[in-house]
């Protein structure tokens, strides 16, 4: 079963079952509500028509109970009583019967004369409920009972229940619907998502599915995306060490090609025996010469396969001599454009990469000039901190805004782009420093405000030491 339809059936079932529960609570509820009004209503007009036959009893002769009966005969008549059926009978004789059959085969406990028992009964008259009580007639009790309807109720709560199983039906089927139209916008994410996977797995490596939401899906989207340009990347770098690694095969067996050629030749010549002493002596040279070529090809691959790209040859450089260096080669070229270079440095060795690091100066030194309209200085100050050592390039140039700082070591990003396209610029400069400094596992920070020029702070960490 797919998770689609699950999802509507798990849906549609918590529907039903909602409904299901809270209309059999709020029936039965409704039902017995009704039933204990219609009960305290009954046992109310059971105790006025009780306390009516006291008054007259108590008004009247203590034996005859005449008038009793024939109250008990007008408030039938008038339907006042409300009562399905009562009696009125004293220990010796009936003194007023009311289809007492209705009461027939129901015995009811002893009440007191201020109290009344009652019953609640199902038979084939009905429901009802049957009420009993005494009323004292000097040393004579007299028996009052009386049976009331409580069918209405009854009736009300089928028909309740009959309604309510007709909407049951029509909240089901909503809720089926309900269940379709939530489960195709829930699984529709998931759905792209699938798609995406099936696309990749069959060797479509730039496919994504860019589903963006705030939920558990668009997080688990923006994992797969993610995992999908890892996936990608890695192969690219794999197909194009593939590729560096067939290049390289392919150069590596033309340059032993010609060498194996001329040993098998000359060796099959020595083999034959038939050669003057110079011919032997060239022969035997040239196997000897190239084989010791095949060896320092052997081991040139050997260097090739465990040198890293990307490692460094770090030298131990005094920062006294190498910023001595940058000022000249610097300095005259900034004269002329009325700019002064002042360079400071302490006397320490530092470990880096002169050639990159020099490269990284020479670039921030020229952005430092391009700042500058009307000449100004440079200041160039190089120092030790604990693990590596400091660069700061400071000028009195234009100055940025802070807003461009976060962009400027972008590949192409150029805060005056009329301006650096004049000065020849094309936005790499400040992009190959930052290549450098994280070369080097350092950071590069700027700061600069309109006006008051820039200072860039370069901190690399390799090991520093004293003179």
């Amino acid at each position: 079963m797919s998770y689609r339809l699950k999802l509507i059936f798990t849906i549609a079932l918590l529907i039903a079952a909602a409904f299901s529960i809270g209309g059999t609570i709020l029936i039965t509820a409704s039902f017995q509500a009704s039933l204990d009004a219609e009960t305290q209503a009954a046992l109310q007009s059971f105790e006025t028509v009780r306390n009516t036959l006291y008054l007259l009893n108590s008004m009247g002769a203590k034996a005859d109970y005449a008038s009793l009966g024939a109250a008990l005969e007008q408030m039938e008549n008038q339907k006042a009583g409300r009562w399905q059926a009562v009696t009125l009978s004293s220990q010796t004789r009936a003194i007023y019967q009311s289809r007492p059959q209705l009461m027939d085969g129901y015995t009811l406990p002893a009440a007191g004369n201020s109290q009344c028992s009652y019953l609640r009964v199902n038979d084939r008259n009905g429901h009802g409920i049957l009420v009993r009580s005494t009323i004292a007639a000097g040393n004579e009790e007299l028996v009052l009972a009386a049976r009331f309807d409580l069918s209405p109720v009854y009736r009300v709560r089928a028909a309740q229940q009959r309604r309510y199983v007709q909407v049951y039906v029509v909240v089901v089927l909503a809720g089926v619907v309900i269940a379709v139209i939530l489960s195709y916008a829930l699984t529709r994410r998931l759905r792209a998502l699938t798609a995406a996977v099936r696309k990749i797995s069959s060797g479509d490596l730039s496919t994504r599915s860019q589903l963006r939401s705030p939920d558990e899906i668009g997080q688990l989207s923006r994992d797969f995306d993610a995992m999908a340009d890892k996936l990608q990347a890695n192969i690219s770098g794999l197909q194009s060490d593939i590729e560096r690694q067939e290049q390289f095969l392919g150069a590596f067996a033309h340059e032993m090609k010609t060498p194996m050629t001329s040993i098998i030749g000359f060796a099959d010549l020595l083999r034959q025996g038939n050669l003057d002493e110079n011919t032997r002596m060239m022969a035997a040279d040239y196997i000897y010469s190239e084989g010791h070529r095949l060896e320092n090809l052997s081991h040139k691959l050997l260097e090739l396969l465990l040198l890293r790209k990307d490692s460094l040859t770090m030298k131990r450089v005094p920062l006294p001599v190498f910023v001595a260096e940058i000022d000249h080669a610097l300095s005259p070229n900034l004269k002329e454009k009325g700019i002064q270079l002042i360079c400071k440095a302490e006397q320490r060795k530092a470990v880096f990469e002169p050639d990159l690091i020099k490269s990284l100066l020479y670039n921030l030194i020229d952005n430092a000039g391009k700042a500058m309209d009307n000449g100004g200085i440079i200041a160039l100050v190089a120092s030790s901190i604990p693990g590596g050592c400091r660069f700061q390039v400071a000028d009195n140039g234009r100055g940025m805004e802070e807003k461009e700082l976060s962009r400027i070591t972008e590949a192409f990003y150029r805060v005056d782009k009329s301006r650096s396209r004049k000065q020849g610029g094309a936005g790499l400069g400040l992009a190959l420093c930052k290549q450098i400094v994280e070369l080097h596992n350092g950071r590069i920070h700027f700061d600069s405000a309109p006006g008051k020029g820039t200072r860039v702070t370069v901190e690399i960490y390799g090991k520093a030491v004293r003179k």
